[in-house]
């Protein structure tokens, strides 16, 4: 029997309203896969696969195989980036009522399969991730642009009041710094 790590009320985790936030972003089939994800997320303390399974399958009359094959399909089809994205990005910034934002661009690689690019909100010393992009891990090719193009959904995304900075693992070219003042990001 899985039993639940964290012992916090539910008034702690606002998920209604994260979906509240989201159902403009994300289908129906994608909404409730997310709200039940969430809730194990938050009930275990983990997102391993198995456990989660087990532990849906103990609260509803799904099995447990339906469910991981219910989050497979969830992987499997994209995310609307254009919507989804900003909406992450003010989330974040409004719940915790950040003054300036700081991103953090990192690039990690997953084996030889794939490499993600993330943009995260860099929150005591802890990345929150608000886009990403994954390629496959033997592309060649220029990261400028990948850069570009997750900067370039999340502008205009927030207030010209609140001030964002962008940083990244091994500085910033010449390029993105350029494509960063235009967005009104320094």
């Amino acid at each position: 029997m899985i039993t639940s790590k964290r012992h916090n009320t539910a008034e702690e985790y606002p998920i209604a309203t994260l979906l509240q936030h989201l159902q403009h972003a994300l289908t129906p089939a994608q909404l409730d896969r997310i709200h039940w994800l969430l809730f194990a997320l938050i009930a275990l303390g983990t997102l391993a696969q198995t456990q989660v399974c087990l532990f849906l399958a103990q609260l509803t009359p799904i099995a447990p195989n339906t469910w991981r094959q219910r989050l497979k399909r969830l992987r499997q089809h994209p995310f609307p980036n254009q919507t989804l994205f900003p909406t992450l990005l003010r989330l974040v910034v409004a719940w915790l009522r950040l003054p300036e934002v700081f991103l953090a661009l990192d690039a990690t690689t997953l084996g030889n399969r794939w490499t993600v690019l993330a943009l995260g909100v860099v929150v005591h010393q802890h990345t929150i991730p608000v886009a990403w992009k994954v390629v496959r891990g033997n592309t060649k090719g220029a990261w400028l642009p990948l850069c570009e193009a997750l900067l370039g959904v999340l502008r205009g995304a927030l207030p010209q009041a609140i001030p964002a900075y962008v940083f990244g693992g091994y500085g910033r070219p010449s390029g993105l710094r350029q494509s960063c003042a235009t967005g009104g990001i320094r």
